[in-house]
């Protein structure tokens, strides 16, 4: 059925059916591939087709509603080129260290760029299948195990490539590691399931930054898995950035495991998509990890975000801090949707989470759901949430001092945003995310006291 703007709509029945079709239709573009990616992908078509999509009446999708994504008839991103100037023009510091770019989700080598550091393994899936491929095989085998909803299902069976990072034993990456995904919208609504796992090895240190760019226009599905893991006293930074068109649709599951004395700060910056939603998932998994998660989403002009994270204290002495910040104009909305879980024998647990939420114009919403879930009793863990505007007094105060209403408001929501900002470590791509963020929310029109 057309909806008369060009998206084909699928009735509840047939949109399962859709992509286990498609699976079926696609078989030739998956041969040459070896029997345990195969075996994998089948695995994960079957159990969508047993467990369908989500709706409203689950919990997790309570204030998202996944209908009007699966009722698109979505086809397979096509094949796009993308040049040095198109992706130049988003003005990201991707030459600071080795970058590797997909389009579409196909490996683009004129785009990407290595470093030379032995030590610091920059890969496409595709070229692991060429060579050595066990430590793939192992890992996918291993994230396969856990259990998924839909959509990351759907990621694992139709996944073109994927990114594989690995940072060698007792070694510190010196520049950033960038994971460029780029989206190329076609004629008709199309997906592309970016992929990508990052793993330090015990006693390591690097910074991963992973970027979503769409260049055009029009509807395309980006579906995201992904996996980072530090072994015993490594560190990782990971900074997500979503830069997305008016039309596009981003969905990702991020799980981050923590293993012993290790450290993973990872922070999330949502900037445009019509639909966006991201699922993070932390476990602590050994005796003495440590989680820093942060986040700031900007939902404008309709569009609609909704964050939804997991903290799993499995061991004892375990530490996370968790921030999550919305800006919100015009008729958006945003979701948070937070969930700390301490389990029984992670004693020593401080774990504290926290939302904000800044409202710009009236017809924002916010909906804020920060919860704890205790079964140690020797623990230290907060929660909280606030939902407010700009403060009228302070615009007045930088009014009497010669600074116009719209700037004003834009010196505050920065102040505003900053918190979260300046966890970037990279003080270049901290920069640029900060410029980003305020023409999101000023291209739409929004500034000054919400009246």
């Amino acid at each position: 059925m057309d909806r008369g703007d060009g998206r084909e709509r699928m009735s509840d029945v047939t949109s399962e059916r859709h992509w286990t079709e498609l699976f079926a239709a696609t078989e030739a573009d998956r041969a040459g591939e070896p029997g345990w990616l195969g075996s994998l992908r089948k695995t994960a078509i079957a159990r969508f087709a047993e467990q369908g999509f989500p709706t409203r009446r689950d919990e997790d999708w309570r204030y998202t509603n996944p209908a009007p994504i699966a009722k698109v008839a979505w086809r397979p991103a096509p094949e796009a080129e993308v040049s040095h100037e198109a992706l130049g023009a988003f003005a990201l510091p991707l030459a600071d260290g080795p970058c590797i770019v997909f389009v579409n989700g196909r490996h683009a080598p004129a785009l990407s760029a290595a470093d030379g550091d032995p030590q610091v393994v920059v890969a496409s899936f595709g070229a692991l299948l060429r060579g050595d491929a066990a430590p793939l095989e192992r890992a996918l085998a291993a994230e396969a195990a856990g259990a998924d909803g839909a959509f990351p299902l759907l990621a694992r069976a139709f996944a073109r490539d994927g990114a594989w990072v690995h940072v060698g034993r007792d070694h510190a990456a010196d520049r950033p590691i960038s994971l460029v995904f780029v989206s190329v919208p076609g004629a008709a609504p199309s997906a592309a399931h970016p992929r990508f796992v990052v793993t330090a090895a015990p006693g390591s240190r690097a910074a991963v930054h992973e970027i979503h760019l769409t260049v055009g226009a029009g509807a395309q599905l980006s579906n995201a898995l992904g996996e980072l893991i530090a072994g015993d006293n490594a560190q990782l930074s990971h900074v997500k950035l979503v830069h997305a068109g008016a039309e596009a649709v981003h969905l990702a599951k991020t799980r981050l495991r923590v293993l012993r004395d290790a450290r993973i700060a990872s922070t999330l910056i949502s900037l445009g998509a019509r639909i966006a939603r991201h699922d993070v998932e932390a476990v602590l998994e050994a005796e003495g990890a440590e989680c820093a998660l942060d986040g700031l989403y900007v939902a404008t002009d309709g569009s609609h975000v909704d964050v939804r994270t997991l903290v799993d204290h499995r061991r004892p002495h375990g530490t996370s801090r968790e921030l999550v910040k919305g800006v919100l104009a015009g008729k958006s909305r945003g979701i948070f949707n937070g969930k700390i879980v301490v389990r029984e024998g992670a004693q020593k647990t401080n774990a504290q989470q926290k939302n904000e939420n800044l409202l710009l114009t009236r017809d924002a919403e916010v909906n804020s759901k920060p919860q704890l879930e205790i079964e140690a009793d020797d623990v230290k863990c907060s929660h909280g949430s606030t939902i407010g505007q700009l403060d009228a007094d302070a615009i007045f105060y930088l009014r009497s001092r010669g600074i116009g209403e719209r700037e004003a408001a834009a010196l505050l929501t920065q102040a505003f945003a900053a918190q979260v900002v300046e966890t970037i470590e990279s003080e270049a791509l901290r920069e640029r995310v900060l410029a980003l963020a305020q023409d999101r929310i000023f291209a739409s029109g929004a500034g000054g006291v919400r009246s």
